[in-house]
């Protein structure tokens, strides 16, 4: 089965980009309390049910990764682009990074017992998002913590996703 387009023109773009696109967000997280405090949220909730695996699906050059590993999260990485994932393994050596697709995980159903996707369902075209989130909820050892951020085509402003047990909010706003 042949890949779609849309994903070996990221790999591309990404491979190429991916040491200096590291060192463009680098300080990005520290910028940001309101970034810090959703992922803090969503860290403790993980921890407070239970804990267990969490992926970073889309992970990029891993600053997000290294954050919720920080929090407590026993949290791992996976990135589409091969590049982004040799600059997550050499910046934090002592992490877990592995190279895949959000829209084709390579997790076994019932792992996870969190993902988070930080910037990484704005490639995935509106209409493979369901099958996306779909696959984040397999994924989950119990009804998961999972939190993405993205933006919007529409308002072309930040989207929050939020998704607890059987709960769900979007925030959208920056």
């Amino acid at each position: 089965m042949s890949e779609p387009s849309h994903l070996s023109q990221i790999r591309t773009a990404y491979d190429v980009v991916a040491d200096d696109y590291a060192a463009l967000l680098a300080d990005a997280l520290a910028a940001s309390l309101f970034d810090r405090a959703v992922l803090g949220a969503f860290a403790e909730l993980v921890l407070a049910d239970g804990g267990g695996p969490v992926g970073h699906l889309g992970c990029g050059p891993g600053r997000v990764t290294a954050h919720l590993a920080s929090l407590g999260l026993a949290a791992f990485g996976v990135d589409l682009s091969p590049g982004m994932v040799a600059v997550a393994r050499r910046t934090y050596p002592h992490l877990r990074f592995d190279q895949g697709s959000i829209s084709d995980l390579a997790i076994a159903d019932g792992v996870l017992a969190g993902a988070a996707a930080w910037y990484s369902i704005i490639h995935t075209p509106p209409s493979l998002q369901p099958s996306v989130f779909a696959s984040f909820i397999g994924s989950s050892a119990r009804p998961a913590t999972w939190c993405w951020r993205s933006r919007s085509v529409t308002t072309n402003g930040a989207i929050w996703g939020w998704r607890t047990g059987t709960t769900s909010t979007s925030m959208p706003g920056d």
